[in-house]
């Protein structure tokens, strides 16, 4: 139901894009602001490396200015002039740039976005909670840029792989579910509770979060962790030079060897890139819990060393 919601969503917009065309187009953005864009987008600035990744995905990247320090997928992305960090953007460089289309996210700070405001430039805040207003983020790219049928056709195949994965899980008896942990960082122990991405994956690909009754990302002490005993535990790994510490810590702490999931090697590394960021690879993530849970259906999860 979820994926007909979003391919209906999609479809609709380019009906209307198709009716209205050559007219200014008039969209509310994620911070529930309304913005008119004159014309189709033709040079953009993405102030976050969700944004950068939809830009790419919709094959905008010829149109694609400046980007954050953070912006590392796809590889070509580290070619583009940076425009500063996610929380201090350079504002010199972005007006320097002359875009007509500024993609902000939830990092970006309001002080960011009201001056660029003021200088005249459209911004756009993509701010999606879910991996359904994920895929409606990209549809709002694809419309902006004036590309509204190609986006559809582009939401359509993450809308479908999405769907392939949960078609497949919802038959997953309850109490067969994995009960699964995820585990962003180690000192303190910080998890997921229902209200996240993460849970999301979880749930979509068949598996049972732990922390579901936990909000946002919650703290979870050792005696809570042994307590719950995960049957699989998932770690956030590429956190630059500390990168593999979370993984360290629960598969080598004497204290967790009891844990189900520590006893029996049920511990697996994924990309936080790929687990955190709310564009197109929303629907790798799915898929990747699913390898993760049910390796005989998907495949098996092979861990890479992020770039």
């Amino acid at each position: 139901m979820r994926t007909l919601s979003i391919l209906g969503f999609a479809l609709a917009f380019c009906l209307l894009f198709t009716l209205s065309a050559g007219a200014a187009l008039t969209l509310t953005d994620g911070w529930g602001r309304t913005v008119v864009f004159e014309h189709p987008a033709q040079r953009i600035v993405s102030l976050t490396p969700a944004n950068t990744e939809i830009v790419y995905f919709l094959d905008l990247d010829p149109l694609l200015l400046g980007v954050t320090e953070y912006c590392n997928y796809p590889a070509e992305a580290r070619e583009k002039e940076r425009i500063g960090s996610l929380i201090d953007v350079d504002l010199e460089r972005v007006v320097a740039l002359q875009p007509d289309l500024i993609l902000a996210g939830s990092l970006t700070t309001p002080e960011a976005v009201e001056r660029l405001v003021s200088f005249g430039f459209p911004v756009f805040v993509l701010d999606p909670g879910t991996v359904t207003e994920s895929l409606e983020a990209i549809d709002q790219v694809a419309q902006i840029a004036g590309i509204a049928e190609q986006g559809a056709a582009r939401i359509r195949e993450l809308a479908d792989a999405i769907e392939y994965v949960t078609g497949w899980s919802k038959g997953i008896p309850e109490e067969q579910r994995p009960d699964v942990l995820h585990i962003i960082w180690h000192d303190p122990i910080w998890t997921v509770g229902g209200d996240t991405f993460v849970h999301q994956f979880i749930e979509m690909a068949g598996g049972r979060n732990l922390t579901a009754d936990l909000t946002g990302y919650a703290n979870l002490d050792l005696e809570e962790l042994l307590r719950r005993n995960p049957s699989i535990i998932t770690v956030d790994d590429d956190h630059g030079d500390e990168q593999s510490l979370p993984f360290l810590f629960v598969t080598t702490d004497p204290r967790l060897h009891p844990v189900r999931a520590v006893r029996d090697g049920r511990v697996y590394r994924v990309d936080s890139d790929i687990v955190s960021r709310p564009g197109p690879r929303v629907a790798e993530a799915v898929k990747l819990f699913a390898r993760i849970f049910y390796p005989e259906e998907f495949g098996e999860a092979v861990w890479t060393e992020p770039e």
